[in-house]
Formats: structure tokens, sequence, C-alpha cells
């Protein structure tokens, strides 16, 4: 029982000491923020958003700090800074170089102490006319998640113990914001002018020009998402959810699908996809043992190449296991 104790007392200790250091990291994130990605006028800009993806990329203070995967949704009134459910998982550089530079930050931020969680809110102003394709999905496709990122009026970054571990669109929302709309046609993929849309979906986007290991991780990630296409993988992992899932992670572009390139192949060794009781009504698992075998290497040859492409970029952290949503702890 005194053993107990001492563990006990050890964890308040480390908690305490923690908030200090996680408060002086959530500040030096809000100053790198808006010096990387100030507040301006033209929502339309590309190239300012493409400045700020590069500024962001690089940005230490929360590049290092991010955990992988990262987690990332907008948060539900009522429900806190709750990250267990309706999020994302993206790897922490698609997050940062795809997601995050589609806003402009303030520089009147505020850092708030929840418990053992530091939880910084940053002002954003959302790039929302710039050309479709400069955006990592439709957002448009649900007008409840366009009007999430336009409306927003701050992104929340949660910290604990030195790790910046999420982030949440506010549910907070100012509607007199403007908005563009766009009516979907249904097509997460389309191509203009012979390059395929979303063009910052795309490894060539997401990694230095440079990188030796562009063209294999591309070539392999085509090779498991055509094979996953037959086995009906990307209704579940596609951005409107159909498996309803309390994380979701993304199949059906390029840059996302990195956040899954190891979780997919312990869902493939274990024959969980598609899960057990998948409300599509899909046959649990994959009953065809070399169907498996075979798309299980090509999982592994993907997540090797993903891996190897990071790697170079100085951004392929250890992953970070999430308990399971839907498992009590």
């Amino acid at each position: 029982m005194k053993y107990t104790y001492t563990i006990a007392l050890v964890a308040v200790i480390a908690a305490c000491s923690s908030r200090p250091a996680d408060h002086e990291l959530a500040t030096s994130i809000a100053r790198g923020l808006a010096a990387a990605c100030p507040l301006g006028s033209d929502t339309a800009d590309e190239a300012a958003r493409n400045d700020c993806a590069g500024n962001l990329t690089e940005l230490a203070v929360l590049r290092d700090a991010m955990r992988e995967p990262f987690l990332w949704g907008g948060q539900a009134a009522g429900a806190g800074y709750r990250l267990d459910t309706s999020t994302n998982k993206f790897n922490a550089r698609v997050w940062r170089r795809m997601y995050l530079s589609t806003y402009m930050f303030g520089t009147d931020f505020a850092v708030e102490q929840i418990a053992d969680t530091t939880v910084l809110h940053v002002p954003v102003t959302f790039r929302g006319t710039m050309p479709i394709g400069a955006y990592p999905y439709p957002f448009w496709h649900s007008a409840k998640k366009w009007d999430s990122y336009n409306y927003a009026t701050t992104v929340h970054f949660i910290i604990q113990n030195g790790e910046v571990v999420g982030a949440l669109r506010s549910a907070d929302q100012d509607t007199t914001r403007p908005k563009t709309a766009h009516a979907w046609d249904g097509l997460w993929q389309w191509e203009q002018g012979g390059t395929q849309m979303p063009y910052v979906s795309l490894y060539d986007y997401l990694l230095s020009k440079d990188n030796p290991y562009t063209a294999h991780l591309d070539e392999s990630y085509r090779a498991l998402e055509a094979r996953m296409r037959q086995n009906n993988c990307q209704a579940c992992h596609a951005p409107d959810n159909q498996g309803m899932s309390a994380q979701l992670e993304f199949f059906v572009y390029p840059n996302q699908a990195l956040a899954g390139r190891h979780d997919i192949i312990t869902q493939l060794v274990k024959n969980e996809m598609p899960p057990r009781g998948n409300v599509l009504g899909l046959t649990p698992g994959i009953t065809d043992d070399a169907e498996r075998g075979l798309l299980t290497g090509l999982a592994r040859d993907f997540e090797a190449a993903g891996d190897q492409a990071l790697a170079w970029e100085g951004d392929n952290k250890v992953e970070f296991k999430y308990p399971d949503p839907q498992t009590p702890q």
C-alpha cells in the first residue's frame, strides 16, 4: 500500500512541476504561430498560405513538441477539450503543413490550466477563399464542417507534460465572417490541368523537393490504396467517416494516409479490417488469407517508405499508442 501511495505522490509532483514548463511552451508556440502566419486581410492568397506552410513545417517549438499521431477536430459544444471522440489522427508534419496553414494567427492568445492539462487559445482567421485544390479535402462536403472551419474564432492546443497532444477548432463561432459557398460533386479527388487535386494532399507538397524517398513513397501508397479499394477499406477511411470511427484515419489521400501506416498493419495481422460490427454490414475481416497477405505486404512497404521519407525530413517520430476510445479506462 505504501508503494502505491509513493507512486501516486510522484505522479502528482511530476504533474505539478510540468505546469510552468507547459505554460512557457504554450506561450512560445503562440508567439511562433503569430510570427509564422500573421493575420492578413487576403484570405485567398495562396502564396501567403504556402509561406505559412513552410514556416509551420520548420517551427521547431511546435514541431518538436507534437505527439505522433496528432489529434485534430472540431470542439463539441459543452464537451470541453476532449480528444477521444470525433477527431482525426494525423502525422504531425502533415497537420502543420496542410491543415494548420489554412489559418492566420492573432497575437491576443490566452493560456488556461485545467487540472494537469494546459490549453493554449490562439485567435484565428481561416483562409476561406482559396482555390478548392488548396484545401486538404473538400471540407464543404458537409455544411457543418465547412462552417466549423470558416467561423471558428480560436484554435485550442492541448498540452500535457511537455507534449502538444492535439488541437480543436473552437465551438465558438463568428457567423458574421464571410464564407465562400461551394457545391460538392461527390468526388474526394479530381484532376485539374493534369494535376491530381487537392494538390496539397500529394507527397510533392508535403516533402522537400530533394527528398530521395518521395517517388517510392508515392508508388507504395498507390499500390496499397488500389488494393484497399478492392476490399472496401476506403468506405470507412474517408472524410465522411461512414464507419463512425471515434478517431478517424484517412487512406483516400496520400499525405493523410501516413498517420495510419503503422496501425493498418496491426489491423490486418489481427484481421480486424473491416472491423467487426461494421455499420455498413461488411463481412468482418478479410476471409481470403492470400488476399490479406498481399495487402499486408503492400502495407509494410508503405510503412517502410513513409518512415524513410519522414526520417530524411527529421519528422519520423515514435508513434504514441492511444487507448481505444471504445474501451473503458
